[in-house]
């Protein structure tokens, strides 16, 4: 499949991937729509989005919405239109109970802020989570 990688800065490539095999309550999403986010930018032109520095190939891309391709469970039916959440939370922890997004050990699809990078979802196909 098509996916578009980020290897420095102004270093933008249209790459033939292999998608990985999918887990157990993952889903495989035909991508039809993806937005351009002020981090995308930055790592394109800067090859860094603040501290946050290219050191590997990156997959960019968090704004995404398109289609179930595959459920294996039989949860969702092809077709059926989705948009993704970017967000993995960390682990909470008193006092942030309700903010999950300040949780510690969080991720965000097409961050280099995570090592490996997270990668994310500039790609004809993704594989995500369920829940």
């Amino acid at each position: 499949m098509r996916a578009l990688i980020c290897h420095s800065a102004k270093d933008l490539r249209i790459e033939t991937t292999e998608l990985p095999p999918m887990g157990p309550d993952q889903v495989r999403v035909n991508v039809a729509f993806g937005g351009i986010c002020g981090s995308d930018l930055h790592y394109y032109y800067e090859g860094a989005n603040g501290a946050f520095v290219v050191k590997e190939p990156l997959m960019p891309g968090h704004e995404v919405a398109g289609y179930i391709d595959l459920d294996p469970s039989g949860a969702f039916e092809k077709g059926l239109a989705v948009t993704i959440h970017p967000a993995t939370f960390g682990k909470s922890e008193a006092g942030i109970e309700d903010h999950p997004h300040l949780w510690p050990g969080g991720a965000y699809l097409g961050s280099a802020s995570t090592w490996p990078h997270t990668q994310g979802a500039a790609a004809e196909y993704v594989i995500f989570r369920k829940d």
